[in-house]
Parts: structure tokens; C-alpha cells; sequence
């Protein structure tokens, strides 16, 4: 089967609305996503995208015309130009051809990830072991990388981490892969927490690893952890600055990423003058390790 899909950008402030009608019209999907690049938002974090331009898209059977409803749209918008997009899509095994695309990457010194259906391609090396498809979480976006590049180098022997906003728990397995005695994962979603418990089963790292919820997460583990890490956003690693300050040992080091250059200013603020900071950076993307003074 074919299909034909049409995206319209629109302000944010009209994308419920837009949303609506081509549901209205029988349109087999609609999905949204950010138009611009000032923002980054992944499935599995908290709160609601504050993206200024979207891109809305719509999935039709290829038998509708898609010209009097363009022409619908745009005349719900005279007073906006809207940019307007069609493809034709032809239908296939889309499982097979997401999966294909995920092959073996090498993410630091002698780490690779290695998807769950492929033979590793350094089998001597440290290989996290990792089903893409169950949580955000895949080493393959800048913040994910910088994280994991950073893991590679270092010498965690006997110590504790903290992975908050886990997802895959890509980032708390890799710290176990360099020499850390303990790692706590946690994430609002349930299906990010059954995620890292699987993943941990892969990677023969269960008896070393759990996974929670915010709430599930055992109040008499404060001050525990010797590498707190948040791959989150800016804002969100704003609102728990608090909480993950409250996780760290007195000798502890935050490892913050999900940051915009231009948004480390305002992290640093936010977490004041007892920390030094030191930073990575890939693409737009900054990874700030902050360790007490």
C-alpha cells in the first residue's frame, strides 16, 4: 500500500487546532515535531516542548486528494504563510528497515554499543549490549555520546552512580563496564524502568544494577553516590538541581548533559559557586562535569 503525507509548519499556539482538523479529515496519523532548532526534546522526559515553530504531518491513504484539504488549511490561516509539504510513501517492512539502521558504534575508548540482533565488531572490547526500540537511549545522539565517551576514559573502580532520567540505563550499565561497584537507574517512565532491568539482564549486570521510579527510590541512599549523571534538559536538570546535589557524597562529581551551548551559563548559575566545571562539547551540544570545589 501507498501513502501520501503532508506536513504544514505552524505556530505552536495552533497545533491542537491544526491537529484536530485533519483528524476531521480521516487523516490515519498525525504526528508533530520541532520546526526549528533552538530546542531538543526526547520521549521519556518530563514536561511539555516549548518548541516555537512545528512541523504537523498527516498520514492519508493514498487514494484522498490532499489538494482541497491543503486548500482547507491554508485557508484557516490567511493571516499566516504555512510552509506545506506532500510525499508519496510506499508501504514495507518498516520494523526491518528501523532496524537496519542500527549497527555496532564504537562511543569511546574500547566501548561499543551493539544491538541485540548484530555479532559485535570488537568482541574483545567493552560491548554494551542494547535494544534500541524500548527506551530513549541508543549512543547515538550528541549527549548520549559525550556521556558515554566520557564513561570510557574513566577509572570508576568501587564506586556508586546515579542515572537519573535513565531510559535504556545505557549510561549506568556503561559505568559498570568501567569499574563502578553499583549503579541505581531512574526515570518516570515504567516502560524506561523494565527497559534498564532487561538491558541489565543483557549485559550480566542484574545483581549490580536496579532501576525505579522517582517515588521508588530508597530515601536512605542520599549522600550515596560518587557520579550522579542527568542526561536530561536544561530546564528539567534545573528543577532537580536539588535532588541530585542531595544524591551526591561530599567527594561526589555531577556529570549534566542534555545543555545547549547556549544554556550552560544559566546551568552553572543555577548550581553556584561550590562546583568547578569542565566541559565537552559536540555539535551545539555541551556535556558539563561539575565537581565540588
Amino acid at each position: 500500500m501507498t501513502w501520501s503525507q503532508v506536513t504544514f509548519v505552524v505556530n505552536s499556539s495552533e497545533v491542537d487546532k491544526l491537529s484536530s482538523l485533519l483528524e476531521a479529515f480521516l487523516a490515519s496519523a498525525v504526528t508533530t515535531e520541532n520546526a526549528g532548532e533552538d530546542e531538543f526534546y526526547e520521549v521519556a522526559f518530563p514536561g511539555t516542548p516549548d518548541w516555537e515553530k512545528v512541523s504537523v504531518t498527516a498520514l492519508f491513504d493514498e487514494r484522498v486528494d490532499l489538494d482541497p484539504i491543503i486548500d482547507f488549511v491554508k485557508n484557516q490561516y490567511k493571516e499566516m504563510e504555512i510552509p506545506t509539504e506532500v510525499k508519496k510513501l510506499v508501504d514495507q517492512d518498516w520494523e526491518r528497515v528501523w532496524l537496519s539502521s542500527f549497527k555496532p558504534i564504537e562511543v569511546g575508548s574500547n566501548l561499543w554499543v551493539c544491538p541485540t540482533w548484530c555479532e559485535p565488531t570488537a568482541p574483545d572490547a567493552r560491548n554494551i549490549v542494547l535494544d534500541p526500540g524500548l527506551a530513549f537511549g541508543t549512543g547515538t545522539h550528541a549527549t548520549t555520546h559525550l556521556c558515554l565517551r566520557w564513561l570510557a576514559d574513566q577509572k570508576l573502580k568501587d564506586q556508586k552512580v546515579l542515572d537519573y532520567g535513565s531510559g535504556s540505563g545505557i549510561l549506568a550499565i556503561a559505568s559498570l563496564l568501567s569499574g563502578a561497584i553499583h549503579a541505581d537507574a531512574v526515570d518516570i517512565d515504567p516502560l524506561a524502568v523494565s527497559a534498564c532491568n532487561e538491558n541489565a539482564g543483557r549485559n550480566g549486570v542484574s545483581s549490580q544494577m536496579h532501576a525505579y521510579l522517582p517515588a521508588e527510590l530508597p530515601s536512605e541512599i542520599d549522600k550515596s553516590y560518587d557520579l550522579v549523571i542527568a542526561n536530561i534538559l536544561a530546564e528539567v536538570i534545573i528543577e532537580l538541581r536539588d535532588t541530585l546535589i542531595n544524591h551526591m557524597n561530599d567527594d561526589g562529581t555531577l556529570l549534566l548533559t542534555g545543555i545547549l551551548e547556549t544554556q550552560v551559563e544559566k546551568i552553572e548559575t543555577h548550581f553556584g559557586d561550590t562546583f568547578n566545571f569542565e566541559h565537552h562539547q559536540k555539535d551545539q551540544w555541551v556535556l558539563i562535569v561539575a565537581t565540588k570545589r
